[in-house]
């Protein structure tokens, strides 16, 4: 064996090799993979896991990698000739409560948006599929074909058989990582407590270590938020109503679909002439990664079984009465969002691809590879969710990873509401603002830890007054949702509202090269006079979108760039990789210095004008522009820009300072009815404006031009820009698709993301976002299209669960498309 690699990776389980296959694919050789205990059948939950790879999730991310998941473990060669590695043999899921139902229709939904077939069954469709289910258990059920049966640990050496036979790769048993050395701060060799290869020297080094992750990450200063914990899993004793499938025979292992039943958080497959079941409906069960020692399996808890045990016996008959062959806890991971933990880390060449099972492991490998291979934002699906760097701070403490991992347990397969704030934990952050908040109201949200409101109650006095605007709203729409969100949206356009807007990051590029570096990051033209601000983009090396943000320039050599607070560490780590290394760029990350204060509507300009001396004329104060003003004797640097629509400043104050100001924004603007307003007016305002949403409306897997942004790229700037020769071909070859408007004319659609749209009984997309647009008058959705379908007056139609609601294509924006009302 050679003491030399270009990459080891740590972890022989399924994503491990998962990993080692894909590099090889795409042609890495030098490829050595150590596990600490045997191979394949190792000591990590890949080995003990039920197999079930489930197809579908409301997640698009998810679903892709379980689409591919599902179709790769489909392809391999079986491991042994005895037994089958992967059994195509569907999943269903059912629901025994009508709420359940009427998610499972709206997976259904998404299911076809993301181009995953699903059917929605009857009990006794559903029975026909697994004939042992007693149809007065359940309301209904969906059936995904692409759901199946593996057995892991064999797809694990499938894929390390290919990998060998591709790329060469080589796999260590008992070789158990001790340490990684780092020099310069970049991989040069892990140390190994295997004598044979005590140090193997490499270049990468990625951790598909999973439950273990945080313990070699740790002693490196990679602070990875997962957790494991317990759930249960039994096999019951043979069962005569499955005598006759004969437990020699491979293709009697498994015959009926694998099913879930997510009310009671247990799962179903069939073990020959046996049934296994199991369970995540007990009390969480931690444990410390440090505390894992030997495998990933525990003893069974069997108080924790009853009441499942009980719910399995009225779903399943067969089941009663029967005895247990085998139960054991087993282990998995969880991260604090429930997402893989994927990507480079802090040191140059040490990876992860952790906190993935099974399900997603071929989707997990497959990314990571490409992401090793071409570098960020390269891969086939946009990876914003998996980064590993979108955490901030907070996030990877322990209190925060201890209280959400167990919440996340708890929730495991809880309905969740695209609206639904977090509910643990809370008030990790607030803003200079909280107090104004609370007493006007507030009803919170959690928005990058932050305390932000969504609506105040305060406002309620405003409902009589714009009732007839403000369509009501019953069941799964009304929750989370207030019509006090549209009486502050409707107060916004007629007088003026102030929006605490702290969910906005700021960083800092300064020195002799600060404007070239900007040129190069940013699609458009960054060289403006001082005072300029500028919409911009930035693109991936293949023209995606990686972010949209607002940059100003402070000074020749100062530029500040807003981004997000929710993805603020990777869009930090994005900055610094793309940075000269030389010095001639100082970038600091100046965002906790900092609130911001939205102050918008007509009578903005009159509230400010007010609490400052500075000439705030628009020939004076451009649109655009932005400039220093003191207001409460403090230095605000004011933007003359809006994201609702209309004329007014984003105000960014000393945090120190912020609450001041705030009240003298309070008091300056009683006279013209001045209100507070928060997150939800916020999004239905810039929906009227067409603006797009970033995570939502754009990312990575769409350019400029199918998102409407094309107006940013500078083809024509004399700086070369990242993404630029992909954007000169996406002109030359024109578009495919476009993100489109429409609206919707009937009151009960309220559709908020990953709706199907049909156009004559075709699925041709999915929505990206929508929301009610109370100064139009309509409800507003938006989605990438095909271009023959995006002339305003085209007849869609948007599927809402399970109901299909008439839709019309519109031209955009919807209010104010000439841009008046923000320019005045």
């Amino acid at each position: 064996m050679s003491n030399q690699a270009r990459v080891v990776i740590v972890g022989a389980g399924i994503v491990g090799c998962s990993a080692a296959y894909h590099l090889a694919q795409l042609g890495w050789r030098d490829i050595v993979v150590v596990d600490k205990g045997a191979l394949f059948e190792n000591d990590g939950s890949t080995s003990h896991a039920p197999g079930g790879v489930v197809a579908l999730s409301h997640s698009k991310l998810l679903t892709q990698m379980a689409q591919y998941s599902s179709n790769l473990f489909g392809q391999l060669e079986p491991y042994t000739a005895d037994q089958r590695t992967y059994h195509p043999v569907g999943g269903l899921e059912v629901a025994i409560s009508e709420a359940r139902w009427q998610d499972l229709k709206r997976l259904q939904g998404a299911a076809q948006s993301f181009g995953a077939e699903a059917h929605l069954l009857t009990p006794a469709e559903a029975k026909e599929k697994i004939p042992f289910l007693n149809e007065e258990a359940f309301v209904g059920a969906l059936f995904a074909p692409k759901g199946a049966i593996v057995k892991g640990w064999h797809v694990s050496a499938a894929l390390a058989r290919e990998a060998a036979v591709l790329g060469g790769a080589q796999f260590l048993p008992h070789t158990a990582v001790t340490d990684i050395e780092v020099a310069h701060g970049r991989v040069v060799a892990v140390h190994t407590a295997n004598p044979a290869q005590p140090r193997i020297t490499c270049d990468h080094v990625l951790l598909c270590t999973n439950i273990w992750g945080p313990v070699l990450g740790e002693k490196l200063g990679l602070q990875l938020p997962l957790m494991a914990f317990e759930h249960q899993y039994v096999i019951t004793k043979p069962l005569p109503e499955l005598a006759a499938y004969d437990p020699t025979d491979p293709t009697a292992e498994v015959n009926f679909p694998t099913m879930r039943e997510l009310d009671s958080t247990s799962y179903y497959r069939k073990h020959w002439n046996a049934y296994g079941m199991g369970s995540y409906w007990h009390a969480p069960h931690m444990i410390r990664p440090h505390d894992i020692h030997g495998n990933a399996i525990r003893p069974f808890t069997p108080p924790d079984f009853t009441a499942a045990w009980d719910q399995a016996q009225r779903l399943m008959p067969i089941l009663r009465g029967a005895e247990l062959a085998t139960s054991f806890n087993g282990m998995f991971a969880f991260s604090v969002d429930g997402y893989p933990i994927m990507g480079e880390s802090h040191i140059k060449g040490l990876w992860t691809a952790v906190a993935s099972w099974i399900t997603h492991a071929g989707g997990v490998g497959k990314s990571i590879a490409e992401w090793m291979t071409h570098g960020e934002g390269q891969t086939e699906w946009d990876m914003r969710q998996c980064h590993i760097h979108r955490f901030n701070r907070w996030q990877t403490t322990q209190h925060y990873i201890h209280t959400t991992t167990q919440k996340n347990y708890r929730e495991v397969y809880d309905i969740v509401h695209p609206r639904q704030p977090l509910s643990e934990p809370r008030h990790l952050r607030l803003t200079p603002f909280h107090a104004a908040h609370e007493t006007l109201g507030a009803s919170f949200t959690a928005f990058a830890g932050m305390e932000l409101p969504n609506w105040y109650g305060a406002n309620g006095r405003l409902l009589a007054k714009y009732a007839a605007q403000i369509p009501p709203r019953a069941g799964w729409a009304a929750d989370y949702w207030s019509p006090i969100q549209g009486a502050e949206h409707l107060a916004t356009r007629e007088s003026a509202a102030v929006y605490d807007l702290s969910g906005l990051a700021i960083f800092e590029a300064a020195g002799p090269h600060a404007l070239a570096f900007l040129n190069y990051l940013c699609s458009n033209e960054m060289d403006k006079p001082v005072g300029s601000v500028v919409y911009t983009t930035w693109l991936t090396p293949k023209g995606g979108v990686r972010r949209d943000l607002a940059v100003a320039r402070l000074a020749p050599d100062k530029f500040w760039l807003f981004v997000g607070e929710g993805t603020r560490p990777q869009d930090w780590d994005w900055v610094n990789r793309h940075a000269p290394q030389d010095g001639s760029v100082r970038l600091q990350d100046i965002s906790d210095s900092y609130a911001a204060l939205g102050l918008w509507g007509p009578n903005a300009r009159h509230i400010l004008q007010q609490i400052t001396t500075a000439d705030l004329s628009p020939a004076a104060f451009p649109f655009y522009t932005a400039r220093w003003l003191e207001i409460a004797g403090t230095p605000v640097y004011a933007m003359r820009l809006s994201y609702v629509g209309e004329l007014g400043w984003e105000l960014h104050i000393p945090h120190e300072s912020a609450a001041a100001v705030w009240a003298a924004i309070w008091q300056a603007g009683q006279d013209v009815g001045l209100v507070g307003a928060g997150m939800g007016a916020m999004d239905t305002l810039r929906l009227e404006k067409g603006y797009r949403l970033w995570g939502s409306d754009v990312y990575t897997e769409y350019n400029p031009y199918e998102a409407g942004l094309g107006w940013t790229v500078r083809l024509d700037k004399t700086a070369d820009f990242l993404g630029k020769e992909a954007c000169v071909q996406f002109k030359a070859k024109g578009l495919k698709k476009k993100l489109t408007c429409m609206v919707l004319e009937e009151a009960e659609a309220a559709v908020f993301g990953y709706e199907p749209i049909y156009h004559n009984g075709q699925c041709v997309g999915h929505v990206t976002t929508g929301g009610y647009g109370y100064s139009v008058g309509k409800f507003i959705a938006y989605g990438y299209l095909p271009l023959a379908l995006t002339t305003p007056g085209t007849a869609l139609q948007i599927a809402y669960f399970g109901r299909r609601f008439q839709a019309t294509v519109a031209p955009e924006p919807l209010f104010d498309p000439a841009q008046l009302r923000m320019k005045k």
